[in-house]
């Protein structure tokens, strides 16, 4: 079986990019595989190296703003994900790509796939999600299963 990491990441204080943190709070309630790690790590994605050398494969939950339409739901590879907003450096993002190259360096880096919503608000600060992007959690859900099986 390979070994798989969920690793939810983004801020949860300001609406749409708290994403990842909604998705691992109904992750946290469901009965996961054995071979599948689940972490809510906050926008501290790239202070976890040791983590995340040498797993298999990782699946990074966030908020990512591509040009699609709020409340879409994206799947990228590691060289699709904007690190960079309307010009702005997207400091998590950077982080844990630069993580990710720093892994890939010993050979231990896991195959890697990001899934999420575009936001719709980045800016309120709440803990809520705007109810179009909350409508999305279950399809996350359900695309982040379908990879934990095509992996397994």
């Amino acid at each position: 079986m390979k070994n798989i990491l969920i690793l939810c990441t983004g801020y949860p204080y300001t609406c749409d990019t708290g994403i990842g943190y909604h998705v691992s709070k109904v992750l946290e309630e469901m009965e996961l595989p054995e071979n599948v790690e689940l972490m809510e790590v906050g926008e501290s994605a790239s202070e976890f190296p040791h983590i995340i050398e040498g797993k298999d494969r990782m699946i990074v939950v966030d908020a990512f703003q591509t040009k699609e339409e709020p409340a879409t739901i994206v799947r990228l590879k590691p060289e699709e994900v904007p690190v960079t907003v309307d010009g702005v450096t997207d400091i998590g993002k950077f982080h844990l790509m630069e993580t990710l190259q720093q892994i890939s360096v010993s050979g231990k880096c896991p195959e890697t796939i990001f899934i999420g919503v575009v936001p719709k608000d980045t800016s309120t600060l709440c803990e809520e999600l705007t109810p179009l992007v909350k409508s999305k959690i279950p399809e996350v859900i359900d695309l982040i299963m379908e990879e934990i099986v095509k992996a397994s």
